[in-house]
C-alpha cells in the first residue's frame, strides 16, 4: 500500500469544488461558460479571497481555502488542468469516473 501518495492539484481542485456547498452552484455557471471563466473564479476565491463580488471574511471560508492552498503544493493553481475540473463539474455523475 502507498502511503506517499499526494493527490495532483487537478485532483485537489477537482474534488473540492463540486463538492463544497457554498461555492459549487457559481462554480458550475463559471464552467459552464468555459475554463477561463472557472479558473478566474477558483484564482478569486483561492487567492483573492472573494466569491465573485462578495469578499470573504468567514473564519470558516478562509481556513477551508488555506486548507486547499496547502494541499495544492508547490504547483498551486498553475498547476490545475482547468477542463478536467469543469468535467467534474458538468458531466453527469454516471459519466465520472
Amino acid at each position: 500500500m502507498r502511503t506517499d501518495y499526494h493527490p495532483t492539484p487537478t485532483e485537489v481542485v477537482a474534488s473540492w469544488i463540486p463538492h463544497d456547498a457554498r461555492w459549487h452552484e457559481a462554480a458550475r455557471a463559471s464552467a459552464a461558460v468555459g475554463t477561463d471563466e472557472l479558473r478566474r473564479y477558483v484564482i478569486g476565491l483561492v487567492h483573492e479571497h472573494r466569491d465573485r463580488d462578495r469578499g470573504l471574511t468567514d473564519e470558516y471560508d478562509l481556513r477551508s481555502i488555506g486548507a486547499v492552498v496547502e494541499d495544492l503544493g508547490v504547483g498551486g493553481l498553475a498547476a490545475v488542468e482547468w477542463g478536467k475540473v469543469r468535467d467534474a463539474l458538468l458531466l453527469p455523475l454516471t459519466k465520472r469516473v
